[in-house]
């Protein structure tokens, strides 16, 4: 009876000795960027010596092969944690791209073109064709057309700021191909005093067809007022009273 006891006691201390291995989230670990799964959508990750929850949101969730834990995180949202340094993925609804940044994801570009973020073969490829202003983006002068496509929009310092509106009858508007490249065309062949613009010395009409416009200083400016029976037009590419 003694012997059972005792054996008990034993398998009783052994269990609990195991229960505390388990890594939890906030504990201890020596491995960096190790993964364990906890569930089938949720693992840990070592960082600076802590366990931290990391969400699994991609279609291969949390897996075991083998001896090896692996997170799929090809899809995440703002804010995750994160495992890879310098990483980049899709938000869920495919309208950002994220890196991963101090462990954490970062929003670095929004993707609200047609092609949307897409990931194929592990490459990322996010079309920020159109934007907003203050989205964020990652190429210096890089532009986009605003989603009413009445402003064409350029990246500075990290986000998308109105470079011209484009109140002409096109409008702004994406042309190209995959192939060829992609290209903004603004339209702002109709402007007003005022308005935000790009191509310094450039000409444009009024709405009413009464003034000529120039491009001045990154915005229009009166440059002629017409005679009463002329009106501005755009002729063989020249602007002018006629």
């Amino acid at each position: 009876m003694k012997r059972e006891l005792l054996l008990a006691a034993a398998v009783a201390l052994l269990s609990g000795s195991l229960g505390a291995c388990k890594p939890k989230a906030g504990g201890s670990c020596k491995i960096e960027t190790k993964e364990v799964c906890v569930e089938d959508a949720k693992a840990l990750a070592c960082h600076d010596g802590k366990w931290e929850e990391i969400a699994c949101r991609g279609p291969d969730g949390c897996v075991k092969n083998g001896g090896e834990h692996i997170c799929d995180q090809s899809v995440a949202e703002s804010g995750d944690a994160c495992n890879l340094a310098d990483d980049y993925v899709c938000t869920g609804d495919k309208k950002g791209m994220l890196q991963c940044t101090k462990n954490k994801w970062t929003l670095v570009q929004s993707c609200l073109g047609e092609r949307a973020c897409v990931m194929e073969k592990k490459k990322v490829t996010c079309d920020n064709s159109v934007a907003n202003v203050g989205d964020a983006c990652r190429e210096e002068e890089d532009y986009a057309c605003s989603p009413d496509k009445k402003a064409a929009l350029a990246c500075r310092k990290g986000q998308f700021v109105q470079a011209s509106l484009c109140k002409g009858p096109k409008g702004c508007r994406v042309t190209g191909s995959k192939d060829q490249g992609f290209k903004v065309e603004c339209d702002d062949s109709v402007a007003a005093v005022g308005d935000a613009c790009e191509k310094e010395e450039h000409f444009s009409c009024s709405a009413d067809e009464r003034t000529i416009l120039r491009c001045r200083n990154k915005k229009f400016e009166l440059e002629e007022k017409c005679k009463s029976r002329e009106k501005c037009q755009i002729r063989g590419g020249q602007v002018g009273c006629y």
